[in-house]
């Protein structure tokens, strides 16, 4: 498949056309199928407006059973197509509904995936109010591969597990990555010329700083609205280098 391209399409089908290890990091956030928020939430539709996530195309309204089949799929089709040595780091978090939590660790260890390690992004601030429980501040990397070896550039060991960085804010993309995170995991996990994969592309946060840190990426996007979006932030960053 060719790199250093966005392609506007479902992440399953594009995977599919990926052969066995070819890819050396995946970095991404699935939807979090939290439709469920809105009926805790019922009385407070402005206050679901300003804190929950309204995608573009997709209604992210799957039973918890169907949502844990599909990223399953999806999982055992990013460890298919990453090569012995790399690595696939999964932003994700706890979902609670009736008091109860629901892990991705549910779905991710019934996969083909290797459970290497579990990175805590402090956002440095709660994400909703919810006077019931201590106020959640965090979100979750997990850090899975295919191999017992694998690609580790030992000076990122400085990060430690508990990463402090501030959600980006972007009132075109509801859950844009900052660039820290996958600044931090194409440093660990690459070397320059490597090969990064983002399944769920969004605004393009992956792709863009794979590209401005001279490694090759691929990635998949449903939304032709969001495609575009991250195929002009590419753009945007070598006419700038053009110009200058």
């Amino acid at each position: 498949m060719e790199t250093d391209k966005i392609f506007n399409m479902d992440c399953l089908e594009g995977m599919k056309m990926i052969p066995d290890n070819s890819i050396d990091l995946i970095v991404t956030s699935p939807p979090y199928n939290n439709f469920r928020n809105r009926r805790t939430q019922a009385g407070r539709e402005e206050y679901w407006k300003r804190t929950n996530i309204v995608y573009d195309c997709f209604s992210d309204k799957m039973t918890d059973e169907d949502y844990a089949e599909w990223q399953i799929k999806c999982i055992n089709e990013m460890v298919r197509i990453l090569k012995p040595t790399g690595t696939i780091a999964y932003n994700h978090k706890d979902r609670i509904f009736n008091f109860e939590v629901l892990s991705p660790l549910t779905w991710i260890l019934k996969t083909n995936a290797k459970y290497r390690q579990r990175i805590t992004w402090d956002r440095c601030g709660m994400q909703a109010y919810n006077p019931v429980r201590f106020y959640r501040c965090e979100e979750d990397i997990y850090i899975l591969g295919k191999g017992e070896d694998f690609k580790w550039n030992k000076s990122a060991a400085k990060y430690l597990s508990v990463w402090r960085i501030p959600p980006t804010v972007n009132k075109d993309f509801p859950c844009s990555f900052p660039e820290e995170i996958p600044k931090r995991c194409i440093e660990a996990f690459t070397d320059e010329g490597d090969i990064v994969l983002d399944p769920f592309t969004g605004s393009g946060t992956t792709t863009y700083v794979s590209h401005v840190m001279n490694r090759h990426y691929i990635g998949f996007e449903i939304s032709e609205k969001y495609y575009e979006m991250a195929v002009r932030r590419i753009k945007a960053e070598q006419a700038q280098l053009t110009l200058f």
